[in-house]
């Protein structure tokens, strides 16, 4: 499904999807583990109900091959996050990126490490943009 439209997930899903990003691959027990240690209640039935979701979906994938199920996250946060921005440009700014970023920029509050992370993205664009003018 790499590089495909995936349906949408639901927060419930994306909560269940966090751990598989920050920490890796994990059993239905330590998705639930974690899940309990940032105060969610959530019964097993409902976390392995929502990381099925999330297999068919396309954002997670098991391995069957031990006792417990391995799930792991196919998509990464930042894939997940392209994908959403492309679909507010579309929807706000008829698939312009700039303006939906210029409106968050413009009233997001940045450290001067952020700030700095972002000269050295430009930088590293405008070298690239440069580098394939050049071909």
């Amino acid at each position: 499904m790499a590089g495909q439209q995936r349906p949408e997930m639901s927060d419930a899903e994306r909560e269940v999807l966090k751990p598989l990003w920050d920490h890796g691959p994990q059993t239905v027990r330590e998705v639930l583990e974690r899940l309990a240690a940032q105060g969610q209640e959530w019964t097993r039935s409902t976390v392995i109900t929502l990381l099925q979701r999330l297999e068919k979906k396309g954002y997670v994938d098991s391995d069957k091959s031990r006792f417990a199920f391995v799930f792991r996250a196919v998509v990464s946060r930042e894939e997940v996050m392209h994908s959403r921005m492309v679909e507010l440009a579309e929807e706000y700014s008829e698939g312009d990126a700039v303006p939906l970023l210029l409106a968050f920029a413009e009233r997001h509050r940045f450290s001067a490490a952020e700030i700095e992370r972002f000269r050295k993205l430009i930088d590293e664009l405008e070298a690239k943009r440069r580098k394939r003018g050049s071909r």
